[in-house]
């Protein structure tokens, strides 16, 4: 597989990125944090999905990107779109976020779509899965320095077995270990807890003899229960018939005692009704001797109530005249009355004129007409007094005749006389009329009392008739009061001897549960023996099981370590053989891995540092070597992640020259670092760099950089 070309959308800090892989060996060189690791991770989130992403899915996107809305939504989205060659023929994916599709070649119809779709054809067209690829054609950051002697033997076999995908053997080990204890843990309970299998057997044997002497006893108390309950249904049958024929003799007892009652009430009520008719009838008699003698009591209710009305219009003739006759004595004075005050208004007049003339003499004017008085002054004077005085003697005459008037006069009085003697006339015939009326409601008392009594009787005759009739009913009943009583007390101790049977049977049946409760609880706790007896033995066999699980997985690593190591030095070998031009041509691993280069045959345990990079990049290129070999495909890219962070100058240089020989074998090799020094040292230079200003990286094509080709043939 080779990578051809790479566009990135809104993918962490690259917002619009475009990358070309031509073939050779390519570095790519920036600052840290510039974007350049982003590049790996956005090819590998193009082929295996978000399963290839760091961190969380939504810290993705460019912080930059703009909001994404309307039509351009689509436009807006993380994309990223690759193109690798397989075999000879181009392959185009584009994956978001949420979607995916898988292009052959310029073909503008997809082959696959969908996330999960496209990464599982990606994953069969190059035959590797995400965790296969990263180890195979990645060789992450200080990949290197887990091969050299730096980390310890142990960490160096940790991690050529984790890159070989075994360390699920390490796993699995583990896993059996733990169930291997938790196994052991229940076995040693239960057989803790198992006890003894004779003591439940002999227990059982105890139980079941006492079970068969509870269901002796308890056969014995259900056939005297049955013999008693026989006895009882007879006595009981015989009771229910005394007992019937007790209820019809106190039903007809009570019912001749109510009608003894009933009649007896009757009875009382008619000898009261007598006497009550007595009292009223004398009541009445003395009541209307004095009033009407031997008239008829309606007679004299209606000659009462004429001379009733006849005084009544006698009263409204009186009462009318009298009306009369004050009307027309306060019209009397009311009219001298009336002269009275207007004359006394002239005199005050007159009084006030004299007044004012007296203020005059004969040469002042008149206040009428303004002449002067004169000679008729003192005429006129005199005049107005004699008229004052005329006027003042009237009013003393009204006054006086008004006193003498004011007196009720004859006619009145004798008007009053007459209507209160009519008045009193009536009220005296009300009252004979309402003692009449008295007497009339008093007839009609006894008329009712004497009604009373008729029904009265009648009652008692029927309450007798029916009294009669339900003593000849109770005598016909054949009723004894002491065979009842002696029957009862014969039925009550034959139920009572029922009640002890039941009560027997029911503690021995309890008993007999309890028993059987007790022999099945045996039963089962012999069967809860035997099973817990096959469970040890299973829990046995199955920690046997585990021991030797474990056993044979400790000899598989063994054998799958035995197995790795010469294949691994062989393809180290020749590679180690290609980068020194045959001046080493093999490699010896120990059982940790640990790498010996042999010269003419000879091991050689001290080499120089450059020379133990070379040994290291062979190892890591072998080993990825092996796992394209596992996954069945050719080797043709390499991808180094900063693996010279650990290297002086001179010793990066060694190494930029070894893969340029590489180039023989690898049709691809990128190479990722942040050193400057290392432009010089690869054919094809991609600078990534990082704007501050926007937060957006960018990729520049340098293309092949100066002295490439001077430090080549030096090489």
């Amino acid at each position: 597989m080779k990578l051809r070309s790479l566009t990135m959308r809104y993918f962490r800090q690259h917002s619009e990125t475009s990358v070309q892989f031509p073939d050779g060996l390519v570095g790519i060189i920036g600052s840290n944090g510039s974007g350049k690791t982003t590049i790996l991770e956005a090819i590998a989130f193009a082929l295996f999905g978000s399963k290839a992403l760091r961190g969380k899915v939504e810290d993705v996107r460019t912080r930059t990107a703009p909001f994404k809305s309307g039509r351009g939504k689509k436009d807006q989205e993380v994309r990223v779109e690759l193109a690798i060659e397989l075999e000879g023929i181009v392959f185009k994916i584009e994956r978001s976020l949420t979607d995916a599709a898988l292009f052959v070649g310029g073909d503008a119809a997809s082959i696959a779509s969908g996330n999960r779709e496209v990464s599982n054809k990606v994953g069969s067209l190059i035959g590797m899965s995400h965790e296969e690829f990263v180890a195979t054609y990645c060789t992450e950051q200080k990949g290197l320095e887990f091969l050299s002697g730096k980390k310890g033997t142990t960490e160096r076999e940790k991690f050529i077995i984790r890159m070989m995908g075994y360390n699920r053997l390490e796993d699995l080990q583990e896993l059996l270990r733990g169930d291997r204890r938790d196994k052991r843990s229940v076995l040693v309970g239960y057989e803790a807890s198992l006890g003894s299998r004779e003591e439940i057997e002999q227990r059982l044997t105890e139980e079941q003899e006492k079970l068969a002497a509870v269901k002796g006893r308890h056969a014995e108390a259900v056939q005297s229960l049955m013999r008693v309950e026989q006895d009882f249904s007879v006595i009981h049958e015989r009771m229910r018939k005394w007992e019937d024929s007790r209820a019809h003799f106190l039903k007809e007892r009570d019912l001749v005692q109510a009608l003894e009652v009933r009649l007896e009430e009757r009875v009382k009520r008619r000898r009261g009704t007598d006497d009550a008719l007595i009292v009223g009838r004398d009541e009445l008699a003395r009541a209307l001797k004095p009033l009407i003698g031997a008239r008829d009591l309606d007679d004299a209710l209606a000659e009462v109530k004429r001379e009733i009305a006849t005084r009544r219009d006698a009263v409204d003739e009186a009462t009318r005249k009298l009306q009369e006759e004050e009307i027309s004595w306060k019209t009397a004075i009311s009219g001298i009355a009336a002269e009275r005050s207007a004359l006394e208004r002239q005199v005050e007049q007159l009084s006030r004129k004299a007044k004012k003339m007296g203020e005059l003499d004969a040469s002042s004017e008149c206040p009428t007409c303004g002449q002067p008085l004169g000679e008729s002054f003192e005429s006129v004077n005199h005049h107005v007094r004699d008229e004052i005085a005329k006027l003042r003697q009237r009013c003393a005459e009204l006054l006086e005749a008004e006193r003498l008037k004011s007196a009720i006069p004859e006619g009145v009085e004798r008007a009053k006389v007459t209507c209160r003697e009519e008045s009193e006339t009536v009220q005296k015939s009300q009252a004979r009329l309402q003692e009449l009326q008295n007497c009339q409601r008093s007839r009609e008392k006894v008329q009712q009392l004497e009604a009373t009594r008729q029904s009265v009787e009648s009652e008692i005759a029927s309450a007798t008739d029916n009294l009669e009739r339900a003593r000849l009913r109770l005598k016909d009943i054949k009723f004894s009061e002491d065979d009842y009583n002696k029957d009862k007390g014969a039925h009550d101790a034959s139920q009572r001897l029922l009640e002890v049977a039941r009560l027997q049977r029911v503690r021995l049946e309890g008993e007999l549960n309890t028993h059987e409760a007790m022999v099945t609880r045996s039963k089962e706790e012999l069967a809860k023996f035997d099973e817990r007896r096959s469970e040890v033995e299973k829990l046995r066999r199955d920690v046997r099981v585990f021991d030797e699980c474990d056993r044979i997985v400790t000899d598989f690593r063994k054998f799958v370590n035995s197995s790795i190591r010469p294949r691994l030095a062989e393809l180290a070998s020749e590679y180690l053989a290609d980068l020194t031009d045959g001046r080493y041509s093999a490699v010896e691993l120990d059982e940790d891995f640990t790498p010996t280069v042999l010269e003419d045959g000879e091991p050689k345990r001290v080499i120089s540092g450059g020379e133990e990079d070379i040994l290291n990049l062979c190892m890591r290129i072998s080993l990825s070597h092996m796992l394209a070999e596992r996954a069945g495909q050719s080797f043709s890219l390499l991808m180094l992640d900063e693996v010279f962070g650990s290297l002086d100058e001179g010793r990066r240089g060694n190494v930029l020259a070894l893969l340029e020989k590489l180039r023989r074998r690898f049709e691809q090799i990128v190479i990722i670092t942040h050193l400057d020094d290392i432009k010089d040292g690869v054919q094809h230079l991609i600078q990534v760099g990082y704007d501050e200003a926007t937060g957006n990286a960018y990729v520049a094509d340098v293309g092949e950089p100066e002295g490439f080709f001077d430090l080549a043939f030096n090489v």
